[in-house]
């Protein structure tokens, strides 16, 4: 008989993980394991060829031996993470465990693009510096339903693994698309256990912020039964985890750069924008169930395996927030400056105050003001207050007091009044289940050929809801920036009035904005694939092995464009009339809950027999939020947010805020799935389908082991190559450019201009619209409909590999293994969406090149710009040519030293661009400029990595048990431009999936790629012996780009260096019952954020961002085997 493959892919790469992950003695099990149930060959074939039947695994000890001889005895570059690992503490998901691998490192926030929202659990892989993991679920393919391509790593029950490998090269056989790595998650299977096995674990989370205790349970059942007909098994697998985790935030917004500015002092001063705390909670439930039966007929030629996999997760964002803010740099380039001209138009210190800068230039405390502005403005020529612009309290005075120097007024200067001080309420609700059905078949005609049949059903859904709503009232505002996080209190404002209680009393807000989003997504895969090997026998050459894959994906992306709509906000009404019948005082503030019939003009059209049916009386929700961050960063009174409520419920959200229901709303806003012109809540635009074709062939040929040589050194590995066409298709819409959005289609003679003195200017000037000058075809091109289209792209990849392992001597080995790998652009980027805009000449000037003149300097026509904000259903895969080569030194049977040198070059790098295109409406034809995701040059990263782990067994006992482990990691790029895309994943945050492009003109240019520290290492100590077992792991990585473009701030994100500490002890009190003790992030280790205010050649001057804070963790697990 031939010798038992045995299923160790989980215990693989325990060398370079396992004591990072445990220290603790895993329960005693007997594993005899069936090959992968995928056709590639898992690493932990190795092992199974050449070892024994069986493996006793008694502690964490005996891993590390496995995984060791894995390392040593595989033909491929390759990490794992055993079952036993992942459900360890402290890491409960797998992305937590895989930041544990050489080379591996997370995102820690919601989006990459979204640095406002912390995350407990890491939402991101990232495989030396890269983004592009392809991820696999027993060797096939597995992915989320979102706009990005792979799996969501908070979607996967750490509990159903029965291993986790990374590959960090390539061969022939693997599936293409990792051009970062590939991440296999494995399941177990029936066969994997000699017998019976019942095992349940149950824990109990804390968390010291949260302070909520939550459960979490887990169960499998796996047995075997040998009959006349063969050899059956059956494995259920459940999971069930809850999680409440809280987040807070302290954030400065983006810093205005004050030039020479006499009122501070000179020289260049940086001043933030506004301050926010946030206060987030969380709540994370994840389901997954893994079942499997198999079937070995008695002559072991045929091996039969269905398995079915779900995860279900669900997470729920509650948050509040306050941000105080004294000026705007809405809609201002990255690079603009002020002016010592201008700076008393953005923010002013208090009355009779200053502020203070440190040496550099930043800002460190002060009573931060805004000017007056418009809004001090007055419809009278008298001094009374009867001409008074905004809202009124409920005690009849203005809100605002009406004191520009022409009103004659001089009782009330300075010209300045209280910043804005915001409290908003948010709510995101994110759901995503993935699902696959697969059934493999191994059929073994011969001793030397071998059939594998795999096919494969991938079902995927995504929902995600996620609102909120904005209340603003007016304070000053005197923040204090000199200790460990700034310092807000809140002062009575300048020039404001407010009811009695002041903020406390809703008088004294009013709904500013409002905000919602849906994406309702879902993709399904059908995928088969066929692989036949053929041993050669004895000689040089090894095997033959080919294989052919066919995958068909349909995925359709719905997604809203986030929603945002002015409600009740000063600046967005219609006055009328002005004076105390001004329709604001009707619906202006918060607690004005009674109907009442617009006059003197209408906010929302101009009609004034629209009625303002009033704000629901149970929309305030007046609370304390002074104990963030321990009660040490805001200084108020109680504030008034809007209740959660409303926020959540989309009909109540809708009925409290749309303009069809309220009548006020200069946006006349409304809710998605209450906006004309949708179909199922979403407009057409919103709506991607795009499907994919793959059909690969491939043949790889492995040569030579330990007893075939070349200069006395063993040699062995393999050589091949993978042939991928795709052929990608996507429907979506062609959006025309709008005249009527910069002017009414109308010819009509123009006045000349008023100049500062109220009366017309003299000289040229522009006599008629700019209808009367536009071409005919012009006239059809700019309709503003849109025209459905439809892309099919085909696109062919040929993919060499070659590994080889040569041994050096019976300790030193060295390896090289070099590669063309590939990846996919993400399925957002593919969607056919192409918005047209279009820009005319400035009206007011006769010398704008766009004009058309005659000879005698008449305008007789114009120039039109069109641009475009597009995706790129033309994307082309990049690629990657890859060099590995590692050294590596097995001097124990726990004991090993290695270091490892890789390489890549970079083709078709997706990246953000221009790019001119001819686009056909009506007949006419016209060049735009469009930009979005384009292939571009290629480019370079490099890097190493070393690693050593080993038990210091010569020490006297007890000290004998003591063991470290820890590894390092260097990368840098070089030539690589960062794609400057947002393409987040789903889950919420200001740009998510859907793929929002976003992209600032002239942004600032960074020099690194995002999520790519230059150094990263682990070190762990550890402590067997016994019963008892103790683990110490820290996790450490240098600073690195968050974002190159920041939603919020327009700038580049910095995270700062970082590094966490986990700790664990265990007790096995028998052979059935293990008990351990867990903590997470013991050092309450902050992530701090830095802005880059510069370009990376003017020198990358960072400056504070924000300051991220969140649990740490407890768990108390029970562990029963029978």
């Amino acid at each position: 008989m031939r010798t038992k493959r045995i299923r160790t892919s989980g215990w693989m790469g325990c060398a370079s993980i396992a004591a990072l992950l445990s220290a603790a003695p895993a329960l005693a099990q007997e594993t005899v394991s069936t090959a992968p149930a995928a056709s590639q060959a898992s690493p932990s074939d190795v092992l199974a060829d050449n070892q024994v039947d069986t493996v006793i695994v008694t502690g964490q000890r005996a891993a590390l031996k496995s995984a060791q001889q894995i390392k040593r005895g595989a033909d491929t570059i390759v990490d794992s993470i055993t079952a036993s690992d992942i459900g360890s503490f402290p890491d409960k998901s797998v992305a937590e465990a895989l930041q544990r691998v050489p080379g591996v490192t997370v995102n820690r926030y919601a989006s990459t693009s979204d640095t406002t929202h912390f995350s407990a659990e890491p939402s991101g892989v990232i495989v030396r510096g890269l983004s592009q993991v392809r991820s696999e679920f027993n060797g096939r393919d597995t992915f989320s339903a979102n706009s990005s391509r792979g799996l969501s790593w908070g979607d996967v029950s750490p509990e159903l693994m029965g291993g986790v490998d990374t590959y960090k090269n390539q061969t022939a056989e693997l599936i293409e698309g990792g051009i970062a790595g590939t991440v296999d998650l494995k399941t177990r299977l029936p066969f994997d256990s000699a017998g019976r096995v019942i095992g349940i674990t149950t824990s109990l989370n804390y968390g010291t912020l949260s302070e909520q205790v939550t459960p979490e349970v887990s169960a499998i059942y796996a047995n075997r039964w040998q009959t006349e007909i063969g050899e059956f098994g059956l494995m259920v697998n459940g999971a069930h985890s809850e999680l409440n985790t809280i987040s807070e935030s302290s954030q400065f917004g983006r810093m205005g750069i004050f030039k020479d500015v006499t009122m501070f002092g000179g020289g260049t001063k940086y001043i933030p924008a506004w301050y926010r705390l946030a206060h987030t909670e969380f709540d994370r439930t994840r389901n997954g169930v893994a079942a499997a039966g198999q079937w070995r007929d008695n002559d072991h030629k045929f091996l039969a395996t269905v398995q079915f996999n779900k995860s279900s997760y669900e997470n729920i964002w509650h948050e509040r927030s306050v941000q105080g803010s004294a000026f705007s740099l809405y809609n201002r380039g990255p690079h603009f400056e002020i002016t010592n001209a201008d700076a008393n138009t953005y923010v002013l210190p208090a009355p009779g105050t200053t502020f203070k800068f440190d040496e550099e230039g930043n800002f460190e405390s002060g009573i931060m003001t805004s000017p007056l502005g418009w809004v001090g403005n007055t419809t009278s020529a008298s001094n009374d207050w009867a001409g008074y612009l905004i809202g009124q309290t409920s005690t009849g005075q203005p809100v605002i007091e009406p004191c520009y120097g022409w009103t004659g007024r001089t009782d009330c200067a300075p010209e300045q009044r209280g910043g804005e001080l915001s409290a908003t309420t948010r709510y995101n609700y994110n759901k995503q289940t993935t699902q696959d059905l697969a059934f493999n078949l191994k059929w073994d005609p011969t001793d030397r050929l071998r059939v594998n049949f795999d096919v494969q059903k991938v079902k995927a859904k995504l929902s995600n809801y996620d609102a909120d709503v904005g209340l603003v009232s007016y304070a000053n505002l005197n923040i204090d920036a000199t200790g460990d996080h700034p310092v807000m209190t809140v002062l009575p404002g300048t020039n404001i009035n407010y009811a009695p209680g002041g903020l406390a009393n809703p008088n004294a807000w009013r709904f500013n904005n409002v905000n919602n989003h849906l994406e309702r997504s879902e993709g399904d895969q059908f995928a088969a694939r066929i692989d036949v090997q053929y041993d050669l026998g004895d000689g040089w050459l090894d095997s033959l092995k080919v294989g052919a894959r066919h995958a068909d994906r349909e995925q359709t992306v719905r997604w809203s464009v986030y929603n945002w709509g002015g409600i009740a906000n000063a600046w967005g009404c219609d006055q009328g009339g002005g004076g105390v019948n001004s329709t604001d005082y009707l619906w202006y503030n918060v607690d004005r809950t009674a109907p009442a019939a617009n006059v003197n003009g209408d906010c929302a059209a101009g009609n004034p027999t629209t009625t303002f049916s009033g704000w629901d009386r149970n929309l305030p929700d007046v609370r304390s939020f002074n104990e963030i961050f321990g009660g040490d960063v805001l200084k108020s009174g109680m504030l008034t947010f809007a209740s959660m409520d409303f926020v959540k419920d989309l009909e109540k959200f809708q009925k409290a805020f749309g303009y069809s229901n309220t009548g006020v709303g200069s946006s006349r806003w409304e809710a998605v799935c209450y906006r004309p012109g949708e179909t199922n809540c979403f407009l057409p635009q919103e709506i991607a389908d795009v499907s994919e074709k793959t059909n690969a062939a491939y043949v790889m040929l492995k040569f030579g082991g330990r007893d075939h040589t070349i200069g006395g050194f063993g040699v062995s590995g393999n050589i091949g190559v993978r042939y991928v066409g795709t052929t990608n298709e996507s429907a979506g819409s062609l959006i025309h450019a709008d005249f009527g959005k910069i002017d009414p289609r109308v010819c009509e003679p123009r006045n000349r201009p008023l100049g500062p003195d109220g009366m017309p200017v003299t000289g040229p000037y522009v006599p008629q619209s700019l209808w009367c000058y536009l071409s005919a075809d012009d006239k059809a091109f700019t309709d503003g409909l849109a025209t459905s289209s439809n892309v099919r792209q085909k696109h062919h990849n040929w993919l060499p590999s070659f590994n080889l392992k040569i041994d050096l001597s019976d300790e030193w080995q060295l390896r090289l293994a070099a590669s063309r790998a590939m990846s996919r652009p993400d399925i957002g980027y593919l969607k056919n969406y192409v918005q047209v805009n279009m820009a005319g000449p400035d009206m007011s000037n006769v010398n704008d090149p766009l004009w058309i003149k005659d000879s005698a300097g008449n305008i007789t026509g114009v120039n039109i710009r069109y641009t475009a904000e597009s995706y790129n259903p033309y994307l082309k895969p990049m690629t990657a040519d890859q060099i590995d080569i590692s050294l590596e030194h097995y001097f124990a049977e726990v004991g090993s030293f290695s270091v490892a040198l890789f390489y890549k070059k970079f083709n078709d790098y997706i990246q953000y661009g221009g790019f001119n295109q001819d686009v056909t409406v009506n007949g006419v034809t016209r060049t735009v400029l469009t930009r979005g995701p384009i292939n571009g040059d290629g480019a370079k990263i490099r890097g190493a990595e070393v690693a050593y782990q080993r038990y210091f067994d010569f020490l006297p006992a007890p000290f004998d048990g003591l063991g470290i482990q820890a590894n390092f990691t260097y990368v840098e790029n070089k030539g690589i431009a960062n794609a400057n895309l947002s393409n987040a994943s789903g889950g919420g945050g200001s740009n998510t999936s859907g793929g929002g492009l976003s992209q600032a003109d002239g942004a600032v240019q960074v020099d690194s790629l995002e999520g790519l520290s230059k150094y990263a290492y682990n070190l762990v100590g550890m402590y067997e012996k016994g019963r008892w077992a103790v683990r110490a792991a820290y996790n450490w990585r240098s600073k690195y780009l968050l974002t190159a473009m920041d939603c919020c701030l327009a700038f580049p994100i910095w995270q700062d260096d970082a590094g966490y500490l986990d700790a664990s002890i265990r007790y096995r009190a028998s052979d059935n019952l293990e008990i351990s003790l867990q903590g997470s992030n013991l050092l309450n280790t902050e992530s701090v954020l830095k802005q880059q205010v510069n370009d990376a050649a003017d020198g990358r001057l960072l400056k504070d961002n924000a300051w991220n804070r969140t649990d740490k963790r407890y768990l108390l697990t029970f562990r029963f085997k029978y």
